[in-house]
C-alpha cells in the first residue's frame, strides 16, 4: 500500500473515531441517560389550586439520576393539562404526580369551595364503609323524622280500623299520616369528600386485613366527623337546613 494511502486512511480513521466520540457523547449518551419529562418554564409559578395550562409548562431531557419520584413524562403532558396544581411549583422544577390533583381533593378557591367539616351530631345516618374520596348525596332528615325525600299525607283508613282506633272521649281525635316517598331527589349531589375522621381526628382508612378482600370491610376506627369540599352557597343552604330547621343529613356514596 502506498504511504500516501496510508496516512490518508489514518486521517480518515483518526477523524471518523474523534466523530463518533463526539455523537456519543453529546447526542447518543444524552438519549440513554436522560428522559424527556414535564418542566415547569423558567420564570413562570404555577400557584396551589391554580389550572395548570400548557403555556406554563415546556418539555426538557433530564439526566436519569436526577428525575424526582413519579415524574410526569414528555407523553404524559396531556393528562396534566386542565387539572389543578396540589402545591405551589415553581420555573425551572420537574412536575411529579404527587404535585398533580386527579381526585379534585383540592379546594377551587375561584368558585367558593373549601374544606366544610361536617359534626357527627349533624349526621341521621351514613355508611361505615365511607373513606376519603367519596362521591356522596345527601338527603335532610326533618325534625319530625321524615326525610326530604318523604311527604306526609292522610293515609286510606277503613271504618272497621278507624271504629278500633277512634277514641271513647269526647275530645276530638288527630288524622292518622303516614310517610308516602314522592321524591327520590337528594337535597345535594355529587359532593366530594376530603376527609373522613374518628373521634381522636384522625383519617378513618382500611384496616390491613381487610386489603386481601375488599378493603371497606374493616376500618381501622368509627366515623365520628367528615369533612367536605362544599361552595359558599352549597354550604350556607346545608347549614340553613341543619340550624334554622333542625334537620339532620343521610348521606349515601356511589
Amino acid at each position: 500500500m502506498k504511504p500516501a494511502v496510508q496516512i490518508g486512511s489514518g486521517i480518515f480513521l483518526s477523524l471518523a473515531t474523534i466523530g463518533l466520540i463526539f455523537t456519543y457523547d453529546f447526542y447518543i449518551k444524552e438519549r440513554i441517560d436522560s428522559e424527556q419529562v414535564v418542566v415547569v418554564k423558567p420564570g413562570e409559578e404555577i400557584k396551589k389550586s391554580e389550572r395548570i395550562t400548557e403555556n406554563k409548562l415546556i418539555i426538557e431531557r433530564r439526566a436519569k439520576d436526577t428525575l424526582i419520584k413519579d415524574v410526569i413524562y414528555a407523553d404524559q403532558l396531556k393528562e396534566i393539562v386542565g387539572r389543578d396544581a396540589k402545591q405551589d411549583l415553581l420555573g425551572n422544577s420537574m412536575v411529579s404526580e404527587k404535585m398533580i390533583d386527579y381526585d379534585l381533593m383540592v379546594p377551587d378557591a375561584a368558585e367558593g369551595e373549601a374544606i366544610r367539616p361536617i359534626t357527627g351530631d349533624m349526621i341521621y345516618a351514613q355508611p361505615g364503609s365511607l373513606r376519603r374520596k367519596d362521591i356522596i348525596d345527601i338527603y335532610l332528615v326533618n325534625p319530625d323524622g321524615t326525610a326530604s325525600f318523604m311527604q306526609s299525607g292522610p293515609s286510606q283508613v277503613s271504618s272497621e280500623e278507624t271504629d278500633t282506633t277512634t277514641d271513647t272521649t269526647d275530645e276530638a281525635t288527630t288524622p292518622i299520616e303516614e310517610k308516602q316517598i314522592m321524591n327520590t331527589k337528594p337535597f345535594l349531589k355529587n359532593v366530594r369528600v376530603a376527609y373522613v375522621k374518628d373521634s381522636g381526628n384522625k383519617e378513618v382508612v382500611a384496616a390491613e386485613e381487610g386489603t386481601k378482600t375488599d378493603s371497606r370491610l374493616n376500618a381501622t376506627s368509627q366515623i365520628s366527623d367528615i369533612e367536605l369540599i362544599l361552595n359558599e352557597e352549597d354550604f350556607t343552604k346545608l347549614m340553613t337546613e341543619v340550624l334554622t330547621k333542625g334537620s339532620k343529613l343521610y348521606i349515601t356514596y356511589q
